[in-house]
């Protein structure tokens, strides 16, 4: 299952599966876009945080024991992954930050959900990859698209064709994650750094950032420079902004508010 818990401006996102290791089976799917929107919704929650339970597992993909009945031919595949496609649009679509905390495996769908955080920090034992050469699945264009996004073609090709395997280490020297963490603890502690970030500024300002950045790393057409626009000008238009420009002239810490 996927548990979420919005607490003091964080928006906690687990996957639960710690049997499979926390694989996404069909019926999370389904109820992911229900979550994400309700996220959004949300005018306390300032940021998201993607974790998984257990000491193993961040996300090791998809449930591969459910392909034989939900994803055994193409027809069925598509379905099962227009879910995920559905999922993937209203991510990017968040205006609100995310970060991706990760320990032990983050494979295939689990390692998609990660990238497609603003940022995401792991531990040493973190293990990620792209296992679908090695399952016989195609890897699918808007995936590809999210690694290239990310590391660039040369390393996406690698990752991909190779279906290899990538420690904490690789992962930072890769640059797909921006931290690298001794241990869950020492992960949790550079999280919170980041959550307070965040959740100290202001709301309008993320938004009109991450909208810039899902613009300009589109892939399937021109960036919408005008939506851009709109997300600038909501700040420019925000009581946060005039607070901003106050708590500058009164050399004391803002206070956001999101409007």
């Amino acid at each position: 299952m996927l548990h979420l818990r919005i607490d003091r401006g964080v928006a906690r996102l687990t996957f639960e599966n710690p049997s499979r290791l926390n694989a996404i089976n069909e019926a999370m799917w389904r109820s992911f876009p229900k979550i994400l929107d309700q996220v959004q919704d949300d005018a306390t929650a300032r940021v998201l945080v993607l974790q998984g339970a257990g000491d193993r597992a961040f996300c090791s993909g998809n449930d591969i024991s459910e392909f034989e009945n939900i994803r055994a031919d193409p027809l069925a595949a598509a379905a099962y992954n227009a879910l995920q496609r559905d999922v993937a649009i209203r991510f990017r679509a968040l205006t609100k930050p995310s970060i991706a905390a990760i320990h032990g495996y983050c494979l295939g769908a689990g390692f998609e959900l990660a990238l497609m955080c603003d940022l995401r920090v792991c531990t040493h034992d973190a293990q990620f990859g792209v296992p679908a050469v090695r399952l016989g699945l195609p890897y699918r264009l808007e995936d590809i698209a999210t690694i290239l996004n990310v590391v660039g073609l040369a390393q996406a090709r690698e990752m991909v064709l190779l279906g290899r395997r990538y420690g904490g280490e690789d992962a930072l020297r890769l640059g797909l994650v921006n931290w690298l963490a001794d241990g869950v603890a020492a992960m949790a502690t550079i999280m919170d750094a980041a959550v307070a970030d965040l959740t100290s500024a202001a709301p309008l300002s993320l938004a009109a950032a991450r909208v810039a950045f899902q613009e300009l790393s589109r892939r399937d057409r021109s960036p919408d420079l005008e939506r851009a626009q709109r997300a600038a000008d909501r700040c420019y238009a925000s009581r946060d902004y005039a607070e901003g420009r106050a708590a500058q002239r009164e050399k004391r810490k803002p206070v956001f508010q999101g409007n």
